[in-house]
Formats: structure tokens, sequence, C-alpha cells
């Protein structure tokens, strides 16, 4: 037995061979599109910077120091809040006068009803019962 146990621990481990071997020519391209990309982001990071730095040292053109707040922009905007709520009034109104219009039509072309007698007659035996 103990020469069994032996032999099963004996057995060397066998070391992994490697079937895929990497091409050159790809790993150097994907290592220089790496580079490429990197430097991309630092220099968009950069003109970012730039950017923020310039937003922060150019004074606001709109503000004229009169303290006026009226824009051609702002002015706009309020003309086209009245002109939707003007619509939206007239549409109202007409359709409050259909409404008007269509009662007023009911009422002249619906009759009364005319109540007819009730006639009661005896329940006769069921024959069936």
């Amino acid at each position: 037995m103990s020469e069994e146990n032996t032999d099963m621990t004996a057995v060397p481990v066998t070391n992994p061979v490697k079937t895929h071997v990497k091409d050159p020519r790809r790993v150097e391209s994907g290592r220089r599109l790496a580079r490429i990309s990197k430097e991309a982001k630092a220099r968009k990071k950069a003109q970012l910077e730039a950017m923020k730095e310039e937003e922060q040292s150019i004074p606001d053109v709109d503000d004229k120091g009169d303290g006026s707040a009226v824009t051609f922009e702002r002015v706009d905007l309020v003309v086209g809040i009245a002109v939707g709520l003007g619509s939206l009034y007239f549409m109202w109104c007409s359709r409050q006068k259909k409404s008007e219009n269509l009662e007023e039509s009911k009422s002249v072309e619906e009759p009364e009803p005319i109540q007819r007698p009730i006639i009661v007659t005896p329940k006769s035996p069921d024959l069936f019962d």
C-alpha cells in the first residue's frame, strides 16, 4: 500500500503549454492606441480647464451696470407666454359658446315625453305549475 501512495504523490505536475502566442504587431498597435487615447484625454482635460479659466476671467457682457434685467430673450419669452395664454383663453370662450348653443338647441328639439296610463291586467294562473 505504501508503494501505491508514493506513486500517486510522486506524480509530477505538468506545466501548461501555451498554445496561444500573441502577435507582436497587434500588441504594439494596442500600446500605441492606448498612448494616443491617454494623450487625447489629457489634451481634452487641459482644454476644459482653459475654458473654465476664461469664463471666470471674462465679466458678464449682459450686465450693463444700470440694473436693467430686460433682454431680448426675456421679452421674447414673455411675448410667447402671453400669446399661448391668449390662444387658450379664446379656445375656452369658443367652447363655452358652443356648449351654450348645444344646450339651447337640445331644449328646443326635445319634446316632452308622453305619459300613457298603465293598464294592469290580472294574472292568469300558470298552467305548468
